[in-house]
């Protein structure tokens, strides 16, 4: 697949350290990094502005912005620790942040809170 818009130039997908993503669209914020029986797709980034993606269907197409946004997203969030992009991108580095910082702060800690700052929050 191919990136298109008129405004191709200033996006392109980011490479995480984790780069072939298995992806389920199906509910609106994908869900990723499930077994390869469970995905729709397996998108996998081969250059700044094309990437492939396996899939039931054999398509061959330029996509859309949003789709664009929603793949580059979970670029970013799959990657482990590191998201490499093409220093040409303009806007990719602020989206790249941006999504990054928002998805920390809505994580929830799979960890209890320890007994000691549970204390120091009430004191």
């Amino acid at each position: 697949m191919a990136l298109g818009g008129a405004d191709a130039r200033e996006w392109a997908v980011p490479v995480g350290d984790n780069p072939a993503v298995s992806v389920r669209t199906d509910i609106t914020s994908w869900s990723y990094n499930m077994a390869f029986g469970d995905a729709h797709s397996i998108v996998l980034p081969i250059t700044p502005r094309h990437l492939l993606a396996l899939g039931r269907e054999d398509i061959v197409d330029t996509i859309p912005r949003t789709l664009m946004d929603k793949i580059n997203t979970v670029q970013i969030r799959a990657a482990d620790r590191y998201v490499y992009m093409h220093p040409r991108s303009r806007r990719l580095e602020t989206f790249a942040r941006e999504t990054a910082r928002r998805w920390r702060a809505d994580r929830v800690s799979p960890y209890p809170a320890s007994a000691s700052s549970s204390r120091s929050r009430r004191s």
